[in-house]
């Protein structure tokens, strides 16, 4: 009798081999109908998340699980239009200030898009740091096992935490316009807040450990483009060390999304305890290190590619000629799991999934 779907997905991340390659998309990215049906019924697995903490305040998205109280702080929400389209702003008002995000969700996708960050001046950084300082961190383990019983064979939960405090502030709170010139000409409110950023962490992480998750995913989204090889060292690089040694002791796999351009920094990702570098850009869709070195670069590790949403739109016989050629060059490497872990193009994720299934089921 062969694996089931989420079998071979965990045998993956524990770095051995799975009966097949199996296929995997984010929860988020599969509609629900008959179609779901069809592309689950070919053996897709579903990549669904569930935070094993409240997150640091203040977080990116307000899923459920997400939002911390912050002692001290009030947090607002307030609706304005322009041009027809929805602005939301969210302020935190705090005794040293206050701080204001402005982000509009993208038409196409629903991604949010950030028009001004919480950080905007030198003052804000002390005010991040009052949040940071006095966010009430809460475990969410109770919810973890009805979801993951609920989930079945279908698919794994990943145990969702924080990104670490350089990319947060890169990605979410500073934007890299203002966060990267701000650390070079003017560090040391910068670093005041990474540093109650990183002890915070510690109380998350040891909420992490204790938790009944296996996987843990951290959403890092790095790229060297943006996360040079001189900030990766200093910064991520002992994040990394000391999150995966205290994963590794509680027989935790440590999951990081690294979805840009690596080529710059794959040595020092070598050197990190991550197990599994999840969706790995191909050149096709902007990554620039071909995934043979990857492999040679990172031959301990275990990668889960991203299918290129480039190709999306292209003909069956193109994307089928893509994975095959991708798949002969992996051999005899099996510990293998393709995702669909970023955007697709309108209409096309039921297409991409039969093609995928059919290819690495022959």
């Amino acid at each position: 009798m062969g694996m089931t779907i989420r079998e071979r997905m965990m045998a993956v991340y524990r770095n051995q081999t799975p009966d097949r390659i199996p296929v995997s998309i984010y929860a988020r990215y599969l509609p629900r109908g008959h179609a779901e049906r069809q592309a689950r019924e070919l053996g897709v697995g579903i990549l669904d998340f569930h935070p094993l903490t409240t997150l640091l305040a203040p977080p990116l998205h307000l899923y459920p699980g997400f939002l911390s109280e912050v002692r001290g702080a009030d947090f607002k929400i307030r609706f304005t239009w322009q041009n027809g389209q929805r602005i939301e702003e969210r302020s935190y008002e705090t005794p040293v200030g206050t701080v204001t995000q402005r982000s509009r969700q993208e038409p196409t996708y629903g991604s949010d898009w950030t028009e001004k960050f919480y950080i905007a001046s030198r003052e804000d950084y002390r005010i991040m740091q009052y949040l940071v300082k006095n966010t009430v961190i809460q475990s969410n383990e109770s919810a973890f096992p009805a979801k993951r019983e609920d989930m079945g064979d279908d698919g794994v939960i990943l145990g969702r935490v924080d990104r670490c405090p350089f990319q947060k502030l890169l990605i979410e709170l500073a934007g890299p316009e203002r966060f990267l010139v701000d650390l070079a000409t003017d560090p040391e409110p910068v670093l005041e807040l990474l540093n109650a950023m990183e002890k915070k962490m510690d109380e998350v992480f040891d909420s992490v450990c204790e938790s009944s998750a296996t996987v843990i995913w951290q959403p890092d989204n790095i790229s060297c483009d943006m996360t040079s090889p001189k900030y990766f060292e200093r910064f991520c690089l002992p994040y990394y060390i000391k999150r995966g040694e205290q994963l590794h002791e509680r027989g935790k796999v440590y999951v990081v999304h690294m979805d840009g351009r690596l080529r710059a920094i794959r040595e020092l990702v070598a050197r990190t305890p991550i197990d599994c570098i999840e969706s790995y850009s191909f050149p096709e869709i902007g990554g620039d290190l071909p995934f043979a070195q990857a492999r040679a670069s990172w031959p301990d590790k275990v990668i889960t590619p991203n299918f290129p949403s480039s190709l999306a739109t292209q003909s069956r016989e193109h994307i089928v000629s893509f994975i095959e050629g991708f798949l002969r060059g992996t051999r005899p490497y099996k510990t293998l799991m393709l995702q669909v872990s970023e955007d697709l193009p309108p209409g096309t994720w039921s297409h991409v999934l039969s093609i995928l299934c059919e290819c690495v089921q022959e």
